[in-house]
């Protein structure tokens, strides 16, 4: 084998490719025999809330895509709205089968924006604002039914105030990481450090990453000013979230199960909490387990909270999966 061919071979791109395919092999190994299960109970479902609920994930990949046509303003002639829409769904991907809080799809996203052409400055002061949206966003919709649960619950369950305060501190946590992250003498803190080794100091020299030494504060500053884009940008995450309650609210009604909406928003944000911690691949038994717990304490028969669980998880991570994976080569090729 030549020194090239070796080289594309385990060139990074490659490199994530397979550990994505293997998380993918790994998961499907242990649902394989619920297959089936998810079969006859798509049959069952009604179709009007089928395509509510298939409508509503799509919907997520579309609000995404707008998320980062509005961070990224001055790309728009180069960066086209197919192309972020291709993106969105393989990060979507990307963060559920290596939950980070959101930080593994920005990796990706960085890598894809700046081959294409947008400054190293620019791509990674949008995806640092998407995330904090994101992160905004989430607490401010946890607070205000975290809050509404505890006024009207008489005997409050200890495993939701739990998961709720882990939710406020992981996300904390995560934004204010971020914001240090984000300030120059970070960036040139860590570039400094990660210059030392060799293949390293190659991708950040390829990435064009020293340029965030001396533009990143000016993009910052830039953003900042426009309020109007940081404010449309946490509205959107908003609907992201509100999109993934409609998938579950359609499940739900689908099967002629009633529930409170707030109570599904509620069950939802928990088990999103569960989801984004990084428990195992894709939160494999942990996702599961817990939007099945949150929504039987919620008021949701157990058998149906497990119907609900591996439809939505179907809609939400196992139908997304062969796609993501195909685009994923797709935008490498390309």
């Amino acid at each position: 084998m030549t020194p090239k061919r070796r080289k594309t071979l385990f060139a990074p791109s490659r490199i994530v490719f397979y550990i994505l395919s293997f998380i993918v092999f790994y998961l499907a190994v242990h649902y394989v025999g619920k297959l089936e299960d998810i079969e006859a109970l798509l049959l069952q479902l009604s179709p009007g809330w089928l395509l509510v609920a298939l409508g509503s994930q799509i919907a997520t990949y579309v609000l995404n895509s707008l998320i980062l046509h509005t961070l990224l303003p001055q790309q728009r002639g180069t960066i086209n709205f197919g192309l972020l829409f291709k993106i969105s769904v393989v990060i979507m991907f990307v963060n559920q089968a290596l939950p980070t809080g959101g930080v593994s799809g920005n990796g990706y996203v960085f890598n894809q924006l700046v081959k294409r052409g947008v400054s190293a400055s620019r791509a990674f002061t949008a995806l640092v604002l998407e995330s904090i949206c994101y992160y905004i966003a989430f607490l401010m919709l946890l607070l205000i039914f975290y809050c509404w649960y505890l006024h009207y619950s008489l005997h409050a369950n200890h495993v939701i105030i739990y998961t709720a305060i882990a939710g406020f501190v992981f996300y904390i946590f995560l934004g204010i990481v971020m914001i240090v992250i984000s300030s120059t003498e970070t960036i040139s803190f860590v570039l400094n450090k990660l210059g030392r080794f060799g293949s390293i100091k190659r991708y950040i020299e390829k990435a064009n990453l020293p340029s965030l030494k001396n533009e990143h504060e000016a993009s910052m500053k830039e953003f900042v000013r426009n309020k109007k884009a940081t404010v449309l940008a946490i509205l959107l995450q908003l609907s992201i979230i509100f999109c993934d309650v409609i998938t579950a609210y359609a499940l739900l009604k689908g099967f002629h199960v009633g529930l409170a909406f707030s109570r599904i928003i509620l069950g939802l944000l928990l088990s999103l909490v569960i989801g984004a911690l990084p428990l195992s691949p894709g939160s494999l038994i942990a996702y599961e387990s817990a939007m099945t717990y949150f929504y039987t304490t919620l008021g949701v028969p157990l058998h149906a909270a497990l119907i609900v669980t591996l439809l939505y998880r179907f809609f939400t991570f196992w139908l997304p999966i062969p796609v993501g994976l195909l685009l994923y080569r797709n935008l490498q090729r390309k």
